[in-house]
């Protein structure tokens, strides 16, 4: 799973999801499949590491699209194993668009994750688990001050999140149990 970060937000860094998977499968990846229009992208590769599948993306985004956007990519395995890992599943239940979890480019800093966790407001809750970070947005997202820059301001890597019931969607699509 490539997970693309900041696309067809607004009329910025706009890409055409049939035109991408088009893109993407003439430059050799296979079973390239999309979800909504916020660059979530199910696809089979040759590249047997991660970071090949994401310079591979990120290459042919900039080629085709003119954009240098971050490419995260997850495996079916690891996709699992964020399900199983989330540390919120009453939000999971109650409120999925108010769960998120941010795909990091990498693992932060352990001192840096635990700082980040004793600094919780109000209901809002987030943990960093690995190389992901979940946030129960239990006031909301709007208004939040759990934003993308707080977090990558305080962990030093950046990431892309999805809601809750885009990480099931995506795993659903993968052939994995939700």
């Amino acid at each position: 799973m490539a997970l693309l970060r900041a696309v067809n937000l607004g009329s910025r860094n706009q890409v055409s999801m049939p035109k991408l998977r088009a893109v993407l499968e003439g430059a050799g990846f296979v079973d390239v499949r999309t979800y909504v229009q916020s660059g979530n992208v199910v696809l089979s590769s040759r590249h047997r590491k991660p970071e090949g599948v994401a310079k591979a993306v990120g290459a042919v985004i900039r080629e085709e699209f003119g954009l240098d956007v971050p490419v995260v990519v997850r495996t079916s395995n690891d996709l699992t194993a964020v399900v199983e890992a989330n540390p919120f599943p009453e939000a999971a239940v109650e409120r999925p668009r108010g769960l998120a979890v941010t795909f990091l480019e990498g693992e932060p800093d352990p001192a840096r994750a635990a700082a980040l966790h004793s600094a919780e407001a109000t209901r809002e809750c987030c943990r960093v688990i690995g190389r992901e970070l979940y946030v129960d947005y239990a006031n909301g997202v709007a208004g939040s001050r759990f934003t993308p820059q707080y977090f990558e301001s305080r962990l030093g890597v950046r990431g892309t999140a999805r809601n809750w019931r885009t990480v099931l969607a995506l795993t659903e699509m993968a052939g994995l149990s939700g």
